[in-house]
């Protein structure tokens, strides 16, 4: 079992950094399984959920519109991540950090290529256990997210070559549903303190995701603007791994691909 385990975690590793992500985020709420480190849930006001998540998105193809064409975005986010657990089967959070973006597209037979200021970034998610077969630790639940930021534009290139600009904008909304399918291996399998195992928890999932990338900028007297560009892949597959420790902490990889070419990693804390 356990050299079976370590074989699914590291081909799911290396698929994550090939496809370089729902954001990134743990696929089951009553993980990390541990009574938390300060034992809110004791006390009667937790459990609460603290964790990390770093996103790259190394291309989402854009559909543009009036005379736009080849449009792409890419970039990073980092993001805090807050969350309280319903009953082991429901989890809402919320998510705050920053967003380095960039946006690209063909206009009229010139090439624009923006970058933006680093910025606020704000979301709101839940997920759910749907149901589980608890005899073969599989488990199927689901996850809801939207997020946004406003950073503007920090520099443009029109043609490889850097322009001043006025009248800017850089707005991106992103929102996702996935539906998750995950199986549980354990690294200890003792029974002898079961709310506390070493275990992968490998899962396979496909999300309804897309996006509004707003770019619009003057340069010259001349307007450029990408407009509210959508996703031009509106679902994606993805692929990812649990790695559960005693007694209050998570780590997560995973890979996103179809839709988008991207990847996160996060940390999970349970308080």
């Amino acid at each position: 079992m356990l050299k079976r385990a370590v074989i699914v975690a590291c081909v799911l590793l290396y698929a994550g950094s090939c496809f370089a992500q729902v954001a990134g985020n743990t696929s089951d709420p009553r993980i990390p399984y541990g009574p938390g480190i300060a034992n809110l849930q004791e006390s009667g006001i937790g459990p609460i959920k603290v964790g990390f998540d770093a996103d790259w998105i190394f291309g989402r193809d854009l559909d543009g519109k009036g005379g736009v064409s080849n449009a792409e975005s890419e970039g990073q986010k980092y993001l805090l991540r807050i969350g309280y657990t319903i009953a082991d089967r429901v989890e809402p959070y919320i998510r705050l950090g920053t967003s380095h973006l960039k946006a690209s597209w063909n206009q009229n037979g010139v090439q624009a290529k923006t970058t933006a200021e680093n910025g606020f970034t704000f979301g709101i998610g839940g997920k759910a256990l749907l149901f589980d077969i608890p005899e073969h630790r599989i488990r199927f639940s689901m996850d809801g997210q939207y997020l946004y930021t406003d950073p503007g534009i920090k520099s443009v290139h029109i043609d490889g070559a850097d322009r001043t600009i006025s009248a800017s904008e850089f707005k991106v909304r992103e929102w996702q549903v996935a539906g998750i399918m995950s199986m549980e291996f354990l690294i200890n399998d003792s029974s002898n303190n079961p709310a506390t195992p070493y275990s992968l928890i490998p899962y396979l999932g496909l999300a309804y995701t897309d996006s509004k990338t707003g770019v619009k900028f003057t340069s010259n007297d001349v307007n450029y603007d990408l407009g509210d560009a959508r996703s031009d892949n509106k679902f994606v597959f993805l692929t990812g791994c649990d790695i559960v420790a005693p007694e209050n902490i998570s780590l997560n990889i995973e890979g996103r691909w179809i839709g988008e070419t991207a990847a996160s990693g996060g940390c999970t804390l349970k308080f």
